[in-house]
């Protein structure tokens, strides 16, 4: 494993979670507690489903996109599972 390479890719997630909360709040988090991190999870999969048989990688999200926004949730849900959201 790289190690150097997995503590660039956890720097990016910390800067999207960041970012994207202060986009969005807490409360939207809140509002859908886990079950709506589900389903979110399961929309960003399907997409990613979706463009790795397109094999296409648009410009707006891409597919390494797609892959942190997973992690990014993956880990929010690890935060309301431990009651530390907000």
């Amino acid at each position: 494993m790289n190690l150097k390479e997995l503590q660039n890719i956890l720097k990016e997630i910390e800067i999207l979670l960041k970012r994207k909360n202060e986009m969005y709040g807490d409360e939207n988090i809140i509002k859908i507690g886990e079950e709506g991190i589900l389903v979110r999870l399961e929309e960003k999969l399907e997409r990613l489903k979706h463009l790795s048989k397109i094999k296409k990688d648009p410009a707006e999200e891409t597919i390494e996109d797609t892959w942190k926004d997973i992690i990014g949730y993956g880990i929010i849900g690890i935060m309301l599972k431990r009651k530390k959201w907000k």
